[in-house]
């Protein structure tokens, strides 16, 4: 009885099976294939945007090759057709390379600007012609456009706010803004996530600050009033010991007020 039991509930399983493939056999079909063409779909994007950055890389090595040359136009107008079609990544350093070449800085100085505030460019791109721009500034030598030029880029966080302390230190110091650079290069100084290398140019700088400006005056003493630097004439009353006023013709004495 045992074995005819056994096998009912065989026949019964083999039914449910057959029954669950017959309902589901379409859905299951179809679930593979979506997997399938998913992995196809997904292996042709990858390779060919691994064959466009190919492409646009060697587009971008070709337009810095104009630019090294010389030839500004050519490498302009390469740029700028990169920056049309290329990968956001590259078309974003096309931009920026661009500006950089164009003959007039205003120009690429606006086109830098534009760069460092477009929402659509990353971070880091913002802040690389962010500095690219304070470049331009720096050759214009306008001390107070510069200033406002590096602001963005000395904040905490700041990817080149080292860079940007830096120039704007070494800018006061061209300008004889001896305080500002001198308080700029101790900043650096004493800023242990500083750059071993710039904290070590910081303190070469400090050494050229001195020389040009010279030993820094000394704190004015406290004066006691008057034109001679704080010393009075006193004419001590000291009578002989005879008696009578004090022989005609003695000098007064000259003293210091107590400090």
């Amino acid at each position: 009885m045992s074995d005819i039991f056994h096998e009912v509930d065989e026949d019964v399983r083999r039914d449910k099976a057959a029954d669950l493939w017959r309902r589901y056999q379409t859905p299951i079909f179809v679930v593979a294939f979506l997997i399938v063409a998913a992995t196809g779909a997904w292996s042709y994007y990858q390779d060919k945007r691994l064959k466009a950055a190919e492409a646009a890389n060697a587009r971008y090595v070709a337009a810095v090759q104009l630019a090294d040359e010389g030839k500004n136009a050519e490498a302009a107008a390469a740029f700028d057709a990169i920056a049309k079609d290329a990968p956001k990544g590259y078309a974003a350093l096309a931009r920026i390379r661009a500006a950089e070449v164009r003959p007039d800085k205003t120009q690429a100085l606006a086109e830098l600007n534009a760069i460092g505030e477009d929402p659509s460019v990353d971070k880091l791109t913002q802040e690389i012609a962010q500095l690219r721009a304070a470049l331009i500034v720096l050759d214009g030598d306008d001390r107070q456009k510069l200033e406002r030029a590096l602001g963005p880029l000395m904040v905490s966080n700041g990817a080149f706010r080292f860079s940007a302390q830096e120039w704007n230190g070494l800018d006061a110091l061209f300008n004889d803004d001896f305080d500002e650079a001198e308080r700029v290069f101790e900043q650096v100084l004493n800023n242990s996530d500083a750059p071993q290398s710039m904290r070590q140019r910081a303190s070469a700088y400090k050494g050229l600050l001195h020389a040009k400006r010279g030993p820094k005056p000394a704190p004015a003493a406290a004066s006691g009033g008057g034109a001679d630097g704080g010393k009075i004439n006193v004419t001590p009353v000291i009578e002989p010991e005879s008696g009578g006023a004090m022989p005609a013709g003695t000098a007064p004495l000259e003293a210091s007020p107590a400090k």
